[in-house]
């Protein structure tokens, strides 16, 4: 995180001008890792790649709350990680005013062997944070999360819900200006949830911004301004929310349709 360059002055939370990314797909190996390692190296094979991004350019603006949409969740998450910095692109340039802190797969990177106070300590050193910053708000992350009480033990089999909130107060806790959120805008129960969606409202107000990726878009559109969709060729559209959740709508009832044609025959 400290090693991405930061844009001061830059008057956009993050640009992107005719950025491109392709990613490996995710396959099962034939035969071993090693022969497999090998035989790319010697040329034999190659991994087979799909197009993430395709020539994307536009601008977030500080303070904006938005929306990434499409029907494909491997190119929302590519987006969000081009934003954060995690992953470069193939071509094209992002420009960024700010750190932004990815909040994206966080809680699967807490190790059960480690208390959770060194699960605090690892994570917010993950998301830019000094070993200072995170001693002074260690006790209040575990108090968020339900687990002053528990600070020096392992987390240990703890459950995913506890591991959640752990890793959401944790990057909360970075007071980052802009934020790129993977499905996990808020956590755990209800009246968690209700808490969650208190700070970022607070977090809004102060003028933070937010790249927000979704499955189920209908439950967080108050949130937003707008939308970016991702379509099947990998290129995005500047919508409004409602106009994004209709394209992305539409196009699940398109690969519904493209995996079982006879539903679609069916319903003509």
């Amino acid at each position: 995180m400290a090693r991405i360059r930061i844009e001061p002055n830059l008057e956009s939370a993050v640009d992107f001008r005719h950025v491109s990314l392709a990613l490996p797909k995710r396959k099962r190996r034939q035969g071993g890792g090693r022969r497999q390692r090998l035989r790319r190296l010697a040329g034999e094979t190659r991994r087979e790649e799909f197009a993430a991004v395709t020539d994307a350019s536009f601008t977030v603006h500080p303070g904006e709350s938005v929306l990434v949409l499409g029907a494909r969740s491997a190119h929302r998450r590519a987006l969000l990680r081009l934003a954060a910095g995690t992953v470069l692109p193939d071509s094209g340039t992002v420009e960024r005013r700010f750190l932004w802190v990815p909040m994206i797969d966080l809680a699967r990177t807490l190790g059960r062997g480690f208390t959770v106070r060194h699960n605090i300590y690892l994570l917010g050193g993950l998301l830019g944070m000094t070993p200072d910053q995170v001693a002074e708000f260690v006790a209040d992350i575990a108090d968020s999360a339900g687990l002053a009480s528990k600070l020096d033990r392992h987390l240990g089999q703890a459950p995913a819900s506890v591991r959640q909130k752990l890793a959401w107060t944790t990057a909360m806790a970075t007071n980052a200006q802009a934020f790129a959120i993977d499905e996990v805008l808020a956590v755990g129960e209800p009246a968690f949830r209700a808490q969650c969606f208190a700070h970022i409202a607070e977090l809004r107000s102060r003028g933070v911004t937010f790249l927000v990726a979704s499955e189920a878009p209908r439950q967080l559109d108050a949130h937003f301004d707008r939308s970016l969709y991702i379509d099947d060729e990998s290129r995005i559209h500047a919508l409004d929310v409602d106009g994004g959740i209709e394209r992305m709508r539409a196009a699940r009832r398109a690969l519904r349709s493209d995996e079982d044609p006879q539903d679609s025959e069916d319903d003509n």
